[in-house]
């Protein structure tokens, strides 16, 4: 009887530990938390919620993808040279800057283009191409999508037959599509041209360009100056394709409001890869129409141009 009494009784005692055990539960600093679950209990709020930007002109957030602070600066450079039975030099190049800070844009580029060349092995070579190009631009951002800009132009170019054109263009854009490696955007406003003109070339001319002469043999003279009040629309769009790969287009409509005759067309394209760490391959070509220019000058004008890029920023 004895045995199966001790045995029952350590049974039991073994029973009342464990049973001790389970209801004590562990320690204090080891206690489980209960589940997170999908929803935090947060409290409603802190009790200093203020709106946003009050009494401050407001900024919009920009999403990761949007195009937002930037910094860039290049320069380009081409040239071609040939001797012997052709002689011809052709040398191109520029410079672009541009830096976003927040709502402030500026932009700035310089571009130039010279050739030289000689009809044959006996003659003198003569100026074929010159023209320089310069442009600067301040947009305000007064959201990701909308900017307010002041634009101005200017261009010498001889065989135009002009000492300078300056176009000032102000005007609003909406960039359409905003992001940091693909942009389209639309643009109108107000252009003011003013064309100083070659004074030998600012006489009028027929049809084959030759000057037009009065009874005493003398040349009629055009006004050195030309005033042109136009309305101005634009359509740009740029993508960079893949991290050695981007491409650029834009469309320039100028329409005279003084006469319907007078309007102009601007069509720039840009391709460019990269060759090797800041280094890159450029080509470009530029499109120039002009419905009413000087007499015995050509309505249309190209430039392709091949370039080797380098950027700094």
């Amino acid at each position: 009887m004895r045995r199966p009494f001790a045995f029952a009784a350590t049974t039991l005692a073994t029973l009342l530990v464990a049973t001790g055990a389970a209801a004590a539960g562990p320690p204090a600093d080891t206690e489980p938390q209960p589940p997170a679950g999908t929803a935090t209990k947060d409290p409603a709020s802190a009790g200093n919620t203020e709106l946003e930007g009050q009494g401050s002109f407001g900024s919009v957030a920009v999403p990761e993808d949007e195009a937002g602070d930037s910094l860039l600066w290049d320069l380009s450079f081409g040239a071609l040279v040939s001797t012997g039975n052709a002689r011809s030099t052709a040398i191109t190049g520029g410079s672009t800057f541009q830096i976003r800070r927040s709502r402030h844009q500026f932009y700035a580029t310089f571009l130039g283009n010279y050739g030289r060349a000689a009809a044959d092995r006996l003659s003198d070579p003569i100026d074929t191409v010159g023209n320089l190009q310069g442009r600067v631009r301040y947009d305000l951002f007064l959201s990701n999508r909308w900017s307010l800009f002041a634009m101005a132009t200017a261009r010498h170019d001889p065989f135009q037959r002009l000492d300078l054109r300056l176009n000032l263009d102000p005007g609003a854009a909406l960039y359409i599509i905003n992001r940091k490696k693909e942009q389209l955007r639309v643009e109108a406003g107000y252009d003011f041209q003013l064309d100083v003109r070659d004074p030998d070339s600012a006489v009028e001319s027929n049809p084959d360009g030759t000057p037009i002469y009065t009874p005493q043999g003398e040349f009629i003279p055009l006004d050195r100056t030309r005033n042109t009040h136009a309305a101005r629309l634009f359509g740009g769009y740029s993508n960079q394709l893949n991290e050695a790969v981007s491409f650029s287009t834009g469309l320039e409509y100028l329409q005279s409001l003084q006469q319907g005759q007078r309007w102009r067309l601007n069509w720039e394209n840009s391709f460019t890869t990269l060759i090797i760490s800041k280094l890159s391959l450029s080509a470009t070509f530029t499109l120039r129409l002009d419905n009413d220019p000087l007499p015995g000058v050509r309505h249309l004008d190209t430039i392709t141009a091949v370039n080797l890029v380098y950027r700094f920023l």
